[in-house]
């Protein structure tokens, strides 16, 4: 499964944007106002014509690594 992460052109469209998303699919929130999102759920954007930018496009594999990687960081 491929993720992306998305940033909403217009503040205003940022929490209706959200909304929607987090209603269909798991959405990760990220600083200023990125979320990392399944590749998949860009429809539902689409769909309700919320326009957004495509920050960075990586596998689940990658996330999860990353994930990992940071949880086994000792603190």
């Amino acid at each position: 499964m491929k993720m992306v992460k998305i940033k909403f052109k217009d503040a205003n469209d940022d929490a209706v944007g959200f909304l929607e998303l987090s209603k269909r699919t798991r959405v990760i929130c990220l600083q200023n106002d990125i979320y990392e999102i399944p590749f998949s759920a860009l429809t539902v954007l689409d769909a309700i014509n919320i326009p957004y930018e495509i920050i960075q496009v990586e596998g689940l594999d990658n996330v999860l690594r990353k994930i990992r990687d940071t949880a086994s960081v000792k603190i």
